[in-house]
């Protein structure tokens, strides 16, 4: 299943503010720019949107988004998520 993971996780590139995105087995790290007034704040809200509007809890480490998804994630699950996450990206551009 790491293949389709990581082949959903880089559809993502090319996303507003997306800088970097790095993928190894079933961990994905996406960077984001930072805002140039509040580093690690455009990350702060990416969580936020992704728990209390896209029902998606991701961890951050500053502006990148940490994503590890179960072991036993599906297919359909993967592009559930990365939905998801493309939603999120784009509510904190």
């Amino acid at each position: 299943i790491e293949p389709k993971f990581a082949d959903a996780v880089m559809s993502l590139r090319g996303a507003p503010n997306v800088v970097d995105i790095r993928t190894v087995g079933l961990t994905a790290g996406i960077d984001l720019a930072p805002r140039a007034d509040a580093p690690g704040k455009r990350g702060y809200d990416a969580m936020v949107s992704a728990f209390h509007d896209n029902d998606l809890m991701l961890r951050i480490a500053g502006d990148t988004l940490a994503l590890t998804p179960p072991l036993i994630i599906s297919e359909d699950q993967i592009g559930e998520v990365m939905e998801k996450v493309g939603k999120v990206i784009k509510a904190v551009a």
